[in-house]
């Protein structure tokens, strides 16, 4: 399949084809460059683009910045750069990278929101895909693991997933457009570069030379069940789940012990990424499982601010604050008017 109708199927595939508009996550890097060049080339709706400076490798992610602004130029794209300073923004126990993600995220989402856009895109392609596999089983993750980066969540879809990173470097070279290498991409001090640059050579040169190809064939595979699981669980988590303010999210209870093991821990993992918190490890999913199944009142921190709380009334995703509230509440008033969350 060509270069052409690859791209088009997996516009079609992940549905923004015929869509009004798309704003592009711009990094400057390979990928993102030649995925709008192939959005400006295949697709017919308004088009924009999206960059965050930060702040980072001395100096070097403003010289991005402003190459990303002389090429939107030269294409006549919108483009809205923002600068941040990821070290000095980041949250209390968040990673440089952590922050940085959800720093461009929060961006890519204004901008759209603004230019009333109705798709993010961004980068990633199918070398990420195989990498982030390997992540996520170190990590411990489950079968969602095994699909490494879905092609679509929401608002967010994947362009290129179908291309590898050498075959954007191609298209870019034979149409003689400029891009920014990166040079921490060739350091191995992050996991991800570790996995990139010395894990997946070594697997293809001593094990397998088709190695990336069987991991994709896997991603495919294990995205097919994912999303007839996500179905099957989504139906179980509207039924459990109710409104109860403060909490971000909230479930009955009564009823949990019926739900199957595989099914509770996968409504566990949906609910976080509604959330927009960080993927449990499997080893943590099954301890936050189990306390479901042994009851009485108990907190399990998630992530950052946010604790899950457990009654006999219900289970909750709380901030921490409001746990604070309920903590001081409770010196001042009898057991039978604490909150839900605390009886």
């Amino acid at each position: 399949m060509d270069c052409r109708k690859r791209f088009l199927a997996a516009a079609s595939r992940q549905g923004w084809l015929e869509s009004g508009g798309i704003l592009c996550a711009l990094s400057g890097g390979g990928d993102s460059v030649a995925m709008l060049w192939l959005v400006r080339k295949y697709f017919k709706g308004r088009i924009a683009a999206a960059h965050l400076d930060h702040c980072t490798r001395a100096g070097e992610s403003h010289r991005d910045a402003a190459f990303v602004r002389e090429l939107c130029e030269s294409w006549g794209v919108e483009c809205a750069v923002k600068v941040v300073d990821v070290h000095n923004m980041r949250e209390k126990g968040e990673s440089f990278e952590m922050a940085g993600r959800r720093a461009r995220y929060e961006h890519f989402s204004e901008t759209a929101e603004r230019l009333k856009l109705p798709f993010i895109a961004v980068g990633h392609n199918a070398d990420d895909v195989v990498e982030t596999q390997l992540m996520n089983l170190a990590r411990g993750a489950g079968l969602a693991g095994l699909r490494g980066i879905p092609e679509r969540r929401g608002n967010i879809v994947r362009p290129v997933i179908d291309f590898s990173r050498g075959e954007l470097r191609g298209i870019l070279r034979e149409n003689g457009v400029p891009w920014r290498d990166d040079a921490t991409n060739d350091e191995s001090e992050y996991m991800r570069n570790k996995v990139r640059n010395i894990l997946i050579p070594w697997i293809s040169e001593n094990l397998n030379s088709g190695f990336k190809n069987v991991m994709l064939g896997l991603s495919k595979q294990a995205a097919a069940e994912v999303e007839a699981r996500e179905r099957e669980c989504g139906e179980a988590l509207r039924r459990v789940a109710f409104e109860q303010p403060p909490a971000l999210a909230a479930w009955r209870s009564r009823g949990l012990g019926d739900i199957s093991d595989l099914t509770l821990a996968e409504m566990l993992r949906m609910q976080g990424a509604e959330l927009g918190l960080p993927a449990l490890s499997r080893a943590r999913t099954e301890e936050l499982k189990n306390l479901i199944r042994r009851g009485g009142c108990w907190r399990f921190q998630w992530a950052r601010d946010i604790e899950v709380c457990y009654s006999e009334r219900g289970v909750g995703w709380l901030r921490r604050a409001d746990i604070a509230a309920k903590n001081k509440f409770m010196k001042n008033n009898d057991k039978n008017s604490l909150p839900w969350w605390a009886r």
